[in-house]
């Protein structure tokens, strides 16, 4: 973390003071901290999952609220995509406030990736009575019906094509969906190979 601020500070400095080249440099090296740290986040959480260590910290929370403020941090550093939204539910949820937006982040970044010809994805959510739908579609590369099954296992990566490579150890899926099942909900995806994919999940509402 002190690198990472470290880093910012002085790539400010370049760009105050034109050196662009430079502050590109460091632009690019705040990305590789950001893997890095989001790959070691990734190894701890399988570690913990596959232990029974695993801990959720439950609290009411306002669902809507925690979905704007995903959504605009990946669209933050996603320059070519826009997210688009469509959010239905106007209900609190009770969980893990933190472990919910890992999922939600992980869906999103994950759409933004897999379709890089696409210039948008989609958010939206649907009040489901006594749960919450949540759905993010993209436009991309999309799964083949025999893989799909596949994706939520654990290290298990869509393959890219001549044109396209994806770099993650297939990570985020696995613990997305150890997440949503401790939190009593279901996770799924449908997807048209060469249009794109849908993925969703579900998790309790809490009714007035």
């Amino acid at each position: 973390t002190s690198l990472k601020a470290y880093a910012q500070v002085i790539e400010s400095m370049f760009k105050r003071s034109g050196d662009f080249k430079n502050a590109d440099l460091l632009g690019k090296m705040n990305k590789q901290v950001d893997r890095l740290t989001n790959l070691i986040g990734d190894l701890l959480d399988v570690t913990k999952i596959n232990s029974g260590r695993l801990q959720f910290n439950n609290s009411e929370f306002d669902f809507n609220e925690m979905l704007e403020e995903v959504i605009e941090e990946v669209q933050r550093t996603s320059f070519k995509h826009i997210i688009k939204k469509e959010l239905n539910f106007n209900k609190t949820i009770f969980g893990d406030r933190d472990r919910i937006c890992q999922v939600v982040t992980n869906l999103l970044t994950n759409a933004v990736k897999y379709s890089p010809d696409a210039n948008e994805v989609m958010i939206y959510t649907i009040d489901d009575h006594e749960s919450v739908k949540v759905c993010v579609q993209d436009y991309g590369i999309g799964i083949s019906p025999e893989l799909q099954d596949h994706v939520f296992e654990q290290f298990y990566r869509v393959s890219g094509n001549r044109e396209h490579t994806f770099p993650g150890l297939g990570l985020g899926l696995y613990i997305s969906s150890e997440i949503v099942k401790r939190l009593g909900g279901k996770i799924w995806v449908n997807s048209v190979e060469g249009k794109g994919s849908t993925f969703g999940f579900t998790i309790p509402a809490i009714n007035d």
